[in-house]
């Protein structure tokens, strides 16, 4: 038994790895609630039960994950998915090491400074009850200022700030005086622009809170936003409408010239896989000698990183993983709605000739995080360092 239970540790290992990749996936692409729901239910059931069942097996002495052939109590399936396990198992572990321990910050970035969020919000229990749950961190909501070099950012855009909200999920269990409180501290940041990358609502008539919230935001240059999976299901059409109609400027499925401190910089919005069709840069003013015009994109999801990377974006907005929400100490995210899993869960990345920035969202519909607080982010546009003479 001893023997079977070594050989069960790595299987176990691998079969959560197995079932978080579904996940992923599951919920990185388009499909009717009423499937996303059923999916989840039954993958849900799928990894708790079959090890529960193995495990049994092993107490009981009714199975040995040594024996071979066709008289072995797993038979021939089982054999297969022990073996898939397995191999899922190293694969886990390698993928961990490489994310937690050899990865480093990417070169582009000159600093991260965080610190909590100071001022008046409704106390928890004016939440919904699980926002009351030990350790629960849905409402300390982080400040972030991040500085990332860009290499083709013109001189006269150097120190252009850009505030990046995401996955906002208004849905009622976190109350409106919380939303209030990230825009006044998005406007304390004076940014130049500010872009809003999906998910701020989850049912229609949380569309109302936007006049008062969103509709309030300022800055020099404009509020962008585009739509996230979840707001197709909040009638997109009305939630656009309201969006623009508070001042917030749409850039889904489009591109867009602007001109800040006499520089044309093109904006894009790309909803895919949810809302077709993404933006088409093709069309967009090509590049100069000097490698303008600046190029930046807002999609929901990290996995349109190959899109942008296609169309020349030097700077890519994201959200909708929330940062995995639930992070395990030690281990860190372990779900992240993303067909790349936790490679690209929050943070910032540099894939040339694209840099990449995920926000960890807002709230969440399920108003749950543990060691994955909330966070506004500030970006800070260098020009790249020059070496000197």
């Amino acid at each position: 038994m001893m023997a079977d239970l070594v050989l069960l540790l790595p299987a176990v290992i691998g079969h959560g790895y197995l079932w978080a990749a579904y996940f992923n996936h599951t919920h990185s692409v388009p499909q009717p609630r009423w499937l996303m729901n059923a999916s989840t239910a039954a993958g849900f059931a799928c990894a708790v039960s079959i090890p529960v069942a193995l495990g049994a097996g092993l107490v009981r002495g009714e199975l040995d994950l040594l024996a071979v052939g066709p008289a072995s109590p797993l038979g021939w399936l089982g054999r297969v998915y022990v073996a898939a396990a397995w191999m899922a198992g190293v694969v886990a572990t390698v993928r961990w090491g490489w994310l937690r321990l050899l990865r480093r910050p990417p070169d582009v970035l000159r600093y991260d400074r965080t610190r909590p969020a100071r001022g008046e919000s409704p106390g928890p229990r004016d939440h919904h009850f699980f926002t009351r749950l030990p350790g629960n961190e849905i409402l300390r909501l982080e400040i972030a200022e991040r500085a990332v070099e860009v290499a083709r950012l013109p001189e006269a855009l150097d120190r252009l700030t850009i505030v990046h909200l995401s996955d906002l999920h208004f849905t009622g269990r976190v109350k409106k005086a919380y939303f209030q409180e990230v825009v006044r501290h998005s406007n304390a940041r004076e940014p130049d622009l500010v872009a809003i990358t999906g998910d701020v609502t989850d049912f229609p008539e949380w569309a109302d809170w936007i006049p008062d919230t969103l509709g309030r935001l300022t800055s020099r240059h404009g509020v962008y936003f585009i739509l996230g999976n979840h707001d197709v299901r909040s009638r997109p059409d009305r939630l656009r409408r309201t969006l623009t109609e508070s001042g917030l400027v749409d850039l889904g499925s489009r591109w867009m010239p602007i001109e800040i401190r006499g520089e044309r910089v093109i904006l894009a919005g790309n909803e895919l896989p949810w809302l077709r069709p993404a933006a088409d840069l093709k069309r967009a003013p090509p590049r100069s000698p000097d490698g303008g015009p600046l190029r930046i994109a807002l999609a929901h999801s990290p996995d349109q990183l190959r899109w942008a990377r296609a169309n020349d974006v030097d700077l890519l907005l994201a959200g909708h993983t929330h940062g995995g929400q639930i992070r395990i100490p030690g281990l860190g995210p372990i779900l992240s709605a993303s067909r790349l899993g936790v490679a690209y869960s929050s943070g910032t990345f540099h894939v040339p000739p694209t840099i990449m920035h995920v926000s960890r969202g807002i709230s969440a519909t399920f108003p749950l995080r543990f060691r994955c607080p909330p966070e506004l982010v500030k970006l800070v546009l260098r020009t790249a360092l020059r070496p000197i003479a």
